[in-house]
């Protein structure tokens, strides 16, 4: 577990599975500074061990994450906390998608900004029925880092990706399957039994040939 002053990173082992959830309820599971440093901490092949896979979530039934947490600074402090954050994000996303087992993702609830991109980084994604996705930056003024649209376009295409980001308009669960940024859309009760069956059906697997 590490811990950041406004939430942090749970990691949780049961049998061949890992589970890593970002705990921050007060503040919508946002990610601050510290707990992207865990996020990729916690996915360190070394951190894992002999896991055959991971199931990456959000604490409570509302918010898988609302985004990189920027602390309402302003002015040269906000253009600051901005780069930082994207660095930080960037390597988070790289940990998820570079993670030596595989990692389904549990959308709990809503994901924005760059909690989306780290979910879209997992393998798979499983969400949660009523759950909202969005990509804001565009409203914001800002230009989102190459990588991460291309994380959104390896799994949604581009006229998807473009919707999602050009508008800058929020999808629910259903609608963010038929783009191909979910795989499945369950009951909220089911999740987090269905995203760790799954994870446990690749740990009974061939690890030569999963991670092939």
């Amino acid at each position: 577990m590490a811990d950041s002053p406004a939430g942090r990173i749970e990691t949780d082992r049961d049998g061949d599975v890992v589970v890593v959830t970002i705990v921050n309820e007060a503040r919508a599971n946002s990610l601050d500074d510290p707990m992207l440093k865990a996020l990729a901490e916690a996915l360190d092949p070394e951190a894992l061990g002999d896991a055959r896979a991971v199931v990456l979530t959000g604490a409570g039934d509302r918010n898988f994450s609302g985004g990189v947490d920027l602390q309402a600074r302003d002015g040269d402090a906000l253009t600051d906390a901005v780069r930082n954050g994207e660095r930080l994000l960037g390597r988070a996303a790289a940990a998820v998608e570079g993670c030596p087992v595989p990692v389904v993702c549990a959308l709990n609830g809503s994901a924005f900004g760059g909690a989306l991109e780290i979910a879209m980084a997992a393998d798979w994604r499983i969400a949660s029925r009523g759950a909202r996705f969005g990509m804001p930056p565009a409203r914001l003024g800002w230009v989102y880092a190459a990588e991460g649209i291309r994380r959104f376009v390896d799994a949604c295409g581009a006229a998807n990706t473009r919707e999602l980001f050009l508008t800058g308009r929020p999808v629910d669960a259903e609608r963010a399957r038929q783009m191909g940024m979910v795989n499945r859309v369950v009951d909220r009760l089911e999740l987090g039994d269905l995203a760790f069956a799954d994870a446990m059906e690749i740990g009974k697997n061939g690890p030569i040939a999963v991670a092939g």
